[in-house]
């Protein structure tokens, strides 16, 4: 065993992290009457959203008197010493007279108030929004409300089955919870529901055509409102054969009987059925079970999926080949455009293709469902899923099974070409819960939110992601688009997938080969692109995601202008999450097989397990991981490109090749092309048996283990004396390794790599 060690006196200064906390005057502030309050406190529609309340005020004799900042004070309770009440506030420095709360609930009540700071830890009386004696609520995503505590308003009911209604009323500002009850009109006792948070309650498994009394009655800790009452009376028990075998049967189960379904009612289609022809509506909510027993739909044309929203269950269906489908919907899957049931055994063997000059709202397209939060397993999808948009566009969410899910799936295979092709993005939105998103493709899934999970699932369709022009209207920043082999954009586990297929993506601009203004940050892997969106978080990591024992055969290309920017491309994932030392993301017990290969003006990260830094545990690459072309400071390693945040990299082997065919500068290695300045100890367990190769070697930042140390002022260490980095096996245009270059010449020489050759 040999080890290689420079010792060096690190220069520099360090860089002090300023952090801030939102602290309410201590104890030590106290009241003093005389001093100006704030003169008037305003709810402000236009900074206010569906999570978020803007407020301004006036405070012109507070700042003449000196006032050193505001406090800014949501509460659950007019009288904020209560023990029930929970309040959100900000401390605004002066003279800025406005602030927007974010992270706020949908539908959730608060009191506003704000007061004034002074020097010596003095404060000013409270100003409320409306008054202290008559007070106005806010309700989030809505406004201000008259803050009346009293009995549920608009007591509504809806059939929604032969035997069962759907009773609703409005919310009543700080009721903590609600009681609702019902009876048979006629004799009978009280059924009694309690502790309801939702505003609506679902009652099934009732006599039909029979009225029923209702009620409903508001809870706040202790006290309780009078009740609202109403009535309602259930339908007429259907008819309906549910064992279809008719055109006739199934369109009729459509258009009527489906949206009157409860949870107990089960259909089932008896042979094929051909719908050639038919107008078929789609049906609003499915509370049923459809079990397709494997035979098929056939002749079906339709732009909306067969239930909107499903809450029940569809399996063992099959979608013929001769089905078309061009979404009318934002949200759109054959089977559901908003699955809050179960999916399962479904197989879609039809294209889905949307076309438009513009997509200015967020879509989700897929061949099984749209949006998703209910479970799916075994299905398959065969049918090519297209998006193509010849302008300008906002986030897609495209995949062959789901384009957003936020629950588990298991078993689900894609053979489907799944590819959107677009001019240009406009801006970031909000996807459901997902802020500031861009397009996402997956071979199998979109995004996956929060609840998401993934196992045993396979995609063998070529994944293909283009932009033809993206420098039009590129004023701002587009970080980051995601894209995957398997699952675009992930937010939690990923177990056993597989992808065999190409992964191709290009983000050009519409002078190919020029350099695009703005930064448009790619990560696409073969299995996942990254979760970042929901690491990507003010408290910190919302998702630890996880790779664990996946594998890619596809190639992975990428061919991007944007120089300014680090994209990440990696055999199995691209950039894990969000750039953090306690980001959680994790591959383990990976393989890569396919070539990954970065071409263009962009600025990248390659590696065949990750481009960008996380964790890598027990992976392997015999992968070729290429440079054609790019700009000099991008950096490609058989493990991973870049690497920093002290993740760990333990018993992998890098193998396969790694080549640049430019004068690259920004590190080619073996294990790590470009290693972060951040103090690190890893790297045990691990094998370097890879080719580099070099068009114009840089004896400077190309190296076996590490082609660049990026940074002096922490330490780092990779391998120990017990148990070094193995070399045997890797060259370097040829030639084995030696001492000198087991790392670049140019990296600092405060760091040690313990090695073996």
């Amino acid at each position: 065993m040999k080890s290689f060690k420079i010792f060096a006196i690190a220069a520099g200064l360090l860089a002090l992290a300023a952090c801030t906390k939102e602290q309410e005057i201590t104890s030590m502030a106290k009241l003093d009457a005389s001093k100006p309050a704030v003169a008037s406190l305003s709810y402000d529609d236009a900074t206010s959203g569906a999570n978020a309340a803007g407020f301004t005020w006036s405070a012109d004799a507070a700042l003449k008197a000196g006032a050193t900042s505001f406090t800014l004070e949501l509460a659950t309770d007019i009288s904020v010493e209560s023990v029930e009440n929970a309040s959100k506030f900000k401390v605004v420095n002066a003279p800025e007279v406005a602030y927007i709360m974010t992270g706020l609930t949908k539908g959730a009540f608060y009191y506003a108030r704000i007061r004034a700071n002074y020097p010596g830890f003095l404060f000013s009386n409270w100003t409320y929004l409306g008054s202290k004696d008559s007070p106005l609520a806010v309700c989030v995503g809505t406004g201000p409300v008259d803050a009346k505590f009293g009995a549920p308003a608009n007591l509504k009911t809806s059939n929604i089955a032969e035997t069962g209604f759907k009773a609703s009323w409005d919310p009543v500002p700080f009721a903590t919870s609600y009681t609702f009850e019902y009876k048979a009109a006629s004799s009978g006792e009280w059924q009694v529901v309690g502790d309801l948070t939702a505003t609506s309650y679902d009652v099934e498994g009732l006599v039909g055509l029979t009225t029923y009394d209702i009620r409903v009655k508001a809870v706040k800790n202790e006290e309780a409102s009078e009740y609202t009452t109403g009535s309602v009376t259930t339908l007429e028990p259907s008819k309906f054969k549910p064992n279809m075998t008719k055109p006739s049967e199934l369109i009729e189960f459509l258009t009527s009987e489906a949206s009157l379904a409860s949870s107990a009612n089960e259909y089932t289609l008896e042979a094929d059925i051909d719908l050639a022809g038919a107008d078929v509506p789609s049906v609003e909510n499915f509370k049923g079970i459809l079990d397709g027993k494997g035979h098929s739909i056939k002749g079906l044309k339709s732009g909306k999926p067969l239930f909107a929203t499903l809450t029940g269950t569809v399996k063992n269906l099959v979608i013929d080949a001769g089905c078309e489908f061009t979404p009318e919907v934002a949200f759109f899957g054959i089977i559901a455009g908003d699955n809050k049931g179960t999916i399962s055994g479904v197989t879609n063997k039809a294209a889905v293709a949307y076309t438009a000059d513009a997509v200015a709202e967020p879509m989700l397209v897929a061949a099984i469902a749209g949006q998703s939060s209910g479970e799916i397993a075994d299905c398959t999808n065969e049918g090519a899923i297209s998006v193509t948009v010849n302008g300008p566009t906002v986030a897609v969410g495209l995949a062959g099974i789901v384009g957003y899910q936020a629950a588990g799936m298991s078993g689900c295979i894609n053979k489907g070409a799944i590819s959107f092709n677009g001019k240009n993005i406009s801006s970031k939105v909000t996807v459901i819960d997902a802020e500031g998103a861009l397009p996402t493709i997956g071979g199998v899934a979109g995004y996956g939110a929060p609840g998401f999970s993934m196992s045993n699932c396979e995609n063998h369709g070529k994944v293909t992601y283009a932009l033809m022009a993206a420098d039009v209207d590129l004023t701002a920043n587009l970080n980051r688009n995601q894209m995957g082999g398997i699952v675009g954009s992930p937010c939690g586990s990923v177990t056993g997938c597989k992808n065999f297929a190409e992964v191709n993506i290009s983000i050009k601009n519409s002078t190919p080969g020029t350099n695009l203004p703005k930064e448009v940050i790619a990560c696409v892997g073969g299995i996942g692109g990254g979760d970042y969106l929901f690491t990507n978080t003010s408290a910190g990591p919302f998702s630890n995601t996880s790779y664990i024992n996946c594998v890619n055969e596809g190639n992975i290309i990428v061919d991007s202008d944007a120089s300014a920017s680090n994209s990440a491309i990696g055999g199995i994932v691209g950039w894990p999450g969000q750039e953090k030392p306690a980001t959680g993301t994790s591959c383990n017990g990976c393989v890569n097989k396919g070539n990954v290969t970065g071409k263009g003006a962009m600025k990248c990260r390659l590696g065949g397990i990750e481009g960008g830094t996380g964790i890598i545990e027990n992976c392997e690459n015999q992968g070729v991981i290429t440079l054609e072309s790019g700009a000099a400071g991008s950096a490609l390693g058989s493990i991973c490109g870049f690497h920093s945040q002290g993740h760990a990299i333990v018993g992998c082997i890098a193998g396969g090749e790694v080549v640049t065919k430019i004068a690259n500068t920004g590190g080619t290695g073996g294990l790590v092309g470009n290693l972060g300045n951040v103090a690190h100890d890893t790297g045990t367990g691990c094998k370097v048996t890879c080719k580099i190769t070099a068009d114009k070697y840089d004896a400077g930042t190309m190296g076996a283990v590490v082609g660049y140390f990026n940074g002096t002022s922490q330490v780092v260490v990779l391998g120990s004396p017990s148990d070094p980095i193995k070399l045997a096996g890797c060259t370097i245009n040829g030639n084995p390794v030696t001492p000198e270059t087991v790392c670049g010449s140019m990296n600092p020489d405060n760091h040690t790599i313990n090695y073996s050759l």
